[in-house]
């Protein structure tokens, strides 16, 4: 970090600086005192300390209050205790940096701004200058506290009691006391809503209001009489007016609660209830300002209306004949809808002509009331949807239907388009006429943005933007149906890049991902039109070339891919340009066989691949029928596997998987590595499927579980402070449904002696997307015996949001491609999101992937992803450096790199 990155962040607002306005008698004088003109302006704190936090001068009204005018005095020595700005201060000189901060003093708060000073590059003390914030702090909350109340409209279908408690957070949030909401009934004042930011508070509360009961409201006549004005009471006569019991009172009188503030809630006319708040010795506002009173007393009159429409919301559903009485109320809620809300006539003469509107529907087509009202509403709707919303409207004049939802386009004046959902009813209206249709519009533009977004993702690759496995064989498949229907040849040119995992692991992810970038466009650039380049994993892509023409076409395409490819990459790391060669060897299969199959062709293509590696790699080779090397290929690699497992050449690396809140080590993924006999390490990629395919993958899994589990028991009895280790091993699809039906893993974790639900399984998609039933019941056995179960890369392939209910999921890993977009791509942001907001209501823990800047942290915690793990949390290592690592401290590492 350099600068002012250090420490802190900056406060969302700070104080605008006016001119300093004076009278002429003023000029001279302040011209040569300037530093009380600025005090007069907004109280100020003026310090210089020297290293050992000793205050050099000291001028202000906050540096009298804080005691810091005697020079010598230390700077934790104030009046009362600053250790934020202490901590500023000492990081500004330890770092030569500037910090920047809010400080409390009492009941105000400083924007302070701590500057060190130095001679060369050693610190010989700061500058701290502050000035008050606390009125823009103030209105900050305020601002919040607003948008939620505001925000409460848009839960078009809340009852009445979630409404209550929504305005009930809020208030609580914003002034740190009790908030209880109570409505009236048969003319009593019942508990609707209760709210505290302290839950021991909370619940001292909620056994008050429990004992209170039902209050008749002839005993709350001085609150409810005095319209929607403060009514003030102490906490004794209040209690005394609740017939509270001892038992009740006295938890929150140790809490030093002093007085009870209460707001009649009022709409047309009728009070529905009382606002209360109970001023506790923790309440943050100051509650006996008039501007806080007149904040809160505007809360109380919008909770009133909101009660208002929560309630008339909850009567229409199951007293329609109160409709007619209720007309009034109804147009006022109908107006005041955040929702877009249309009138239309049911008239078979004249269907569809709008007769009302609200402000929000006007908004989202962008078109005046004016405009609108008095035109079908069918020529507000787009040319290619208006056929089928002329003849929903059209079913409803004529009685076949009485409602209908549709989603169609808008163009607005402005040229731009709009996708709208429209939930229609017909409504009477009043008069004893045809009645008159109703419509629920809104504007679901993103949403079907990111739903779009979220199909791409599974049919393209998210890095790339090409074809991903899935469709590029589905291309496959349709070109070789074609020679079904007339002749022709088909060629697939199936290529690895040569060099790319050099570049990988020297430059690292964000390079290599540079690099597939780039050989994705020049693919894109090189093939003909009806060819389709796509991306099958890693760095392995396929071109299916439909009508593929002669062996001489097919040969010109390929060298001109491999001349493409054969160009170096230009990036720039680490500040330097670098030439990146990266080449590519090419296997190709062509055939004009109408009965060929598509995984035939596709293996023709990757052994011949193989081949032109074996031979030199940068070339390509066509497919012949005795070209065996995909067999040696597998027999050596079998080979080698059997060696590893006899000389005991594998390794467990772990990276930490981290609390993005509080920078606490959630746990570890274990990752296997094989050491060659070379010394280097080889990645599972290279020899997994071979495990796989043969017997081996039996004794490699119970390793990789065994050595896990018993690193992990390890490391727990280290009794590091805070939960519970936690380790995710990788299993592949034959391990899952092996080790659910026997039940080795159970036993491997109770050996080892780990805690209970400390072994988390992660499996991919396809794996969960392939299994059979009986695994599905083997897995929920695993997970009812307390082991848990990630779905690892979430988003990258055919993804299904149905399993995520079949199956007993705890964990869900979004996958490294939408966390590198973070910042970047709107539409990464929506879906990174979305699966936030899924797995928090689906109670399931979101684990972000790829983790590699701070800025990537910091938009994660924005939308609600609490758990990360990447190269900026921690890099995966050997278990005696993690150890290590876990003895010095890990946890305040993560914590400063978050």
């Amino acid at each position: 970090m350099h600068g002012r990155e250090r420490g802190p962040a900056l406060p969302s607002a700070t104080p605008p600086y006016a001119p300093i306005e004076l009278s002429p008698a003023e000029v001279d004088e302040v011209l040569a005192r300037p530093l009380e003109a600025l005090e007069r302006q907004a109280p100020l704190l003026l310090v210089t300390v020297d290293t050992d936090l000793r205050v050099r001068a000291a001028a202000g009204r906050f540096a009298e209050l804080a005691d810091l005018t005697t020079t010598g005095r230390r700077l934790d020595g104030a009046r009362f205790p600053l250790p934020s700005l202490v901590a500023a201060v000492t990081e500004a000189m330890d770092g030569g940096t500037v910090q920047r901060l809010d400080v409390p003093f009492g009941q105000s708060v400083l924007d302070v701004i701590v500057r060190s000073v130095v001679v060369g590059s050693t610190p010989v003390g700061a500058v701290l200058f502050g000035q008050d914030v606390t009125n823009v702090r103030t209105a900050e909350r305020r601002a919040a506290t607003l948008t939620r109340i505001s925000a409460v409209h848009s839960g078009a279908h809340d009852s009445p009691a979630a409404v209550m408690q929504l305005v009930a957070d809020a208030v609580a949030e914003h002034t740190g006391s009790g908030v209880v909401v109570r409505t009236t009934r048969d003319s009593r004042l019942e508990k609707r809503a209760i709210a505290h930011q302290d839950p021991a508070a909370l619940a001292d509360l909620e056994r008050a209001v429990g004992a209170a009961g039902a209050v008749p409201l002839a005993r709350m006549n001085s609150q409810l009489s005095q319209a929607t004005a403060l009514v003030t009471v102490t906490w004794e006569e209040w209690a005394r007016t609740l017939w509270l019991p001892r038992e009740a009172r006295e938890p929150l009188e140790k809490r030093d609660t002093r007085a009870v503030m209460s707001w009649a809630m009022r709409a047309g006319g009728q009070v529905l209830g009382l606002m209360i708040v109970t001023v506790m010795g923790s309440s943050r506002s100051d509650l006996e300002s008039e501007s806080e009173i007149s904040f809160l007393t505007d809360i109380a009159a919008r909770a009133g209306l909101q009660l208002e429409t929560a309630l008339l919301r909850e009567r229409a559903s199951t007293v329609s004949q109160e409709l007619a009485d209720s007309e009034a109320r109804f147009r006022s809620a109908f107006d005041a809808a955040p929702v877009g809300m249309v009138l239309t006539s049911a008239s078979p003469d004249r269907p569809g002509v709008v007769t009302r509107v609200n402000d929000a529907y006007t908004t989202i087509i962008g078109r005046p009331a004016g405009e609108v009202v008095g035109r079908p509403v069918d020529e507000l709707v787009h040319p290619l949807d208006v056929d089928e919303v002329r003849r929903l409207v059209r079913q409803v004049a004529d009685g076949v239907r009485n409602g209908f939802t549709v989603e169609h386009r808008v163009r607005r004046p402005d040229g731009s388009l709009r996708w709208v959902r429209v939930s229609a009813k017909t409504a009477a209206d009043g008069s004893g006429g045809h009645g008159q249709i109703i419509g629920h519009v809104e504007d679901v533009t993103d949403h079907r943005a990111t739903q779009d977004e979220l199909a791409r993702r599974a049919l393209y690759d998210g890095l790339t933007g090409l074809p991903n496995r899935n469709l590029t064989l589905d291309h496959l498949r349709l070109a070789l149906a074609g020679l079904r229907r007339r002749p022709g040849r088909v060629a697939v040119l199936f290529g690895d890049l040569d060099r790319f995992k050099a570049i990988n692991d020297t430059y690292g992810h964000e390079v290599g991902d540079r690099v597939l970038v780039e050989v994705a466009s020049r693919l894109r650039a090189t093939v003909r039109s009806q060819d389709t380049p796509g991306r099958l994993g890693g760095d392995e892509f396929l071109v299916v070339c439909q009508d593929a023409g002669s062996d001489d076409d097919v040969r010109h395409l390929v060298e001109r891919v491999l001349e493409v490819l054969d160009e170096p990459v230009m990036v720039r790391t680490a500040g330097v340009r670098a030439e990146l060669h990266v080449g590519a060897s090419i296997g190709v299969s062509v055939t004009a066989d109408p009965l060929a199959q598509p995984d035939r062709v596709l293996y023709e293509a990757d052994t011949a691949m193989y081949e032109a590696k074996r031979l030199g790699r940068g070339r390509y080779h066509l497919f012949q029928e005795n070209l065996g090397h995909a067999a040696e290929r597998r027999m050596r690699i079998e080979q080698e596997l059997r060696v590893a497992l006899d000389e005991r050449r594998w390794v467990l690396h772990y990276q930490p998987i981290v609390d993005l809140a509080s920078g606490r080590v959630h746990g570890f993924e274990a990752l296997l590595r094989m050491r060659d006999p070379q010394g280097g390490l080889v990645l599972p990629g290279e020899f997994i499927d071979v495990a796989e395919e043969s017997a081996l993958i039996h004794p490699i899994g119970d390793w990789v579980m065994a050595e896990a589990c018993r690193q992990l028991a390890q490391w727990q009895r280290l009794d590091l402070p805070g939960p519970p280790l936690v380790m995710a091993v990788n299993v592949t699809g034959r391990q899952a449904a092996e080790a659910a039906a026997s039940g080795s893993v159970l036993h491997t974790a109770s050996d080892a002696g780990i805690l209970p639900g400390t072994l988390c399984l992660e499996v991919t998609e396809r794996t969960l997307l392939d299994a059979a039933d009986s695994v599905v019941r083997d897995l929920e056995q695993l997970t009812e015996a307390g082991v848990q179960l990630a779905i690892d890369d979430f988003g990258t392939g055919y993804s299904s949001l149905s399993y995520l209910q079949q199956f007993p999921v705890h964990t869900v890993k979004i996958d490294r491609s939408f966390v590198s977009g973070l910042g970047v791509n709107g539409r990464d942001e929506a879906i990174v999101a979305a699966v936030a907001a899924l797995g928090s209501t689906l109670g399931l823990q979101v684990v972000a992937e790829g983790v590699e800047t701070q800025d990537q942290v910091e938009h994660l915690r924005r939308l609600g992803c609490s758990v990360g793990q990447g190269y900026h949390l921690g890099r995966p290592c050997p278990a005696d450096e993690m150890t290590a690592l876990l003895l010095g401290g890990l946890d305040q590492k993560v914590k400063t790199a978050t």
